[in-house]
C-alpha cells in the first residue's frame, strides 16, 4: 500500500467536507472488509481515508413508527443477525446474514459498505430490493433518499458520489399476508461468495391472489436486479404450477450471468429458474400462514 492520510471525523457533515477536499482521492472507511482488499492489491489508492466508525449517527437499529425498520450504515452483518427488532419485524434477515462469508467478517463488514461499495457478489442487495427498501446518502449539498435499486450502477459502482457517504437504509413494513424467501447457492463446498442468490416477496390480496409480488436477482448480472417480467406474470395470479414456472424462465431470460469458475452461463440460468420456483413456493407458504 501506498502512505495516507488517516482523518477522524465525528460527524457526518465534518466526514462529507474531508471528503469534499479530498477531491476524490479520499475514501470513507468503516469495517474495510473490501476497502483494505482492493488497496492491498493495488486497485485503489486513496491520498485520505476518513474513518467513519466513530459517528453516533451512523449506529444502531431502530424500528419507526411511520418509516419502519432504520439500519444504521454501520451496523455490522453480525449485529443485524442477531438484532432482536430486526428478527421480529424481518427475520429474513437472520436467515440471510447466517451463511454471509464467515463470523469474522460478519463481526466487522458493514451493511453500509456492502451496499456502497457495489460488490456484484452478494446477499442483501436483492432481499433488500424485494422489500421495497430505500438509502439515505448525504453530501456536502445536504441529504437525499432513493430506492435501492438506483443505487447500483455497474460493477463496483454505484451513484454514491466522492463526497458522499450512505447513512442508513429504511425498510418499510410489509403489508398482511406478506411473505419472504431468500435462496443463496455456491458452487463450493466451503463458505464462498454466492453463484446465485434469489429473493421472492409475495403479498396476497383478501381473495387470495397474489397482489404484490417482487423477484430480484444476484450475482448474475453487473448489479442485482428486479425480474420485473417475472413480477408481471404472477401479479394478479392465483399461485399455481404453471404460473410459477412461466415467472421461473422469465427470471432465467432477465439475468445477465457470466460464465466463471463458479459456473456456465447455461449453468447460472438454470439455477435461477430453479431458485426462483422454490423461493416462490415457500414465500407463498409463508403469505398464507402470516397474519
Amino acid at each position: 500500500m501506498q502512505d495516507f492520510e488517516y482523518l477522524e471525523p465525528k460527524t457526518i457533515a465534518e466526514a462529507c467536507a474531508l471528503l469534499k477536499e479530498y477531491r476524490g482521492e479520499a475514501r470513507p472507511y468503516a469495517g474495510g472488509a473490501y476497502l483494505s482488499i482492493v488497496m492491498r492489491q493495488g486497485l485503489l489508492q486513496p491520498k485520505a481515508l476518513v474513518n467513519i466508525k466513530k459517528i453516533s449517527e451512523l449506529k444502531g437499529i431502530r424500528s419507526d413508527a411511520k418509516d419502519g425498520l432504520v439500519i444504521g450504515a454501520l451496523t455490522t452483518h453480525r449485529e443485524l443477525e442477531t438484532s432482536k427488532v430486526a428478527r421480529e419485524k424481518f427475520p429474513i434477515f437472520a436467515h440471510v446474514e447466517r451463511d454471509v462469508a464467515n463470523i469474522r467478517v460478519r463481526n466487522v463488514g458493514t451493511i453500509g459498505g456492502n451496499l456502497a461499495s457495489g460488490e456484484p457478489l452478494t446477499d442483501l442487495a436483492q432481499v433488500f430490493m424485494t422489500l421495497d427498501a430505500r438509502v439515505a446518502i448525504a453530501g456536502p449539498a445536504g441529504s437525499r433518499v432513493i430506492p435501492i435499486e438506483e443505487l447500483f450502477l455497474d460493477f463496483y459502482h454505484t451513484s454514491v458520489g466522492d463526497e458522499e457517504i450512505l447513512t442508513h437504509v429504511v425498510v418499510p413494513a410489509l403489508p398482511p399476508r406478506s411473505g419472504v424467501e431468500y435462496i443463496r447457492f455456491s458452487s463450493s463446498s466451503v463458505v464462498d461468495k454466492p453463484c446465485v442468490g434469489v429473493c421472492v416477496r409475495v403479498t396476497l390480496g383478501s381473495d387470495g391472489t397474489l397482489d404484490t409480488v417482487r423477484v430480484a436477482l444476484g450475482c448474475v448480472a453487473p448489479t442485482p436486479l428486479r425480474a420485473r417480467r417475472a413480477e408481471e406474470i404472477l401479479s394478479g395470479k392465483r399461485f399455481a404450477a404453471d404460473i410459477i414456472a412461466q415467472a421461473a424462465s422469465a427470471a432465467a431470460e432477465a439475468c445477465s450471468p457470466t460464465s466463471d469458475l463458479r459456473g456456465s452461463e447455461k449453468f447460472k440460468r438454470g439455477i435461477v429458474r430453479v431458485l426462483v420456483r422454490r423461493a416462490a413456493e415457500t414465500a407463498h407458504e409463508r403469505a398464507l400462514q402470516a397474519k
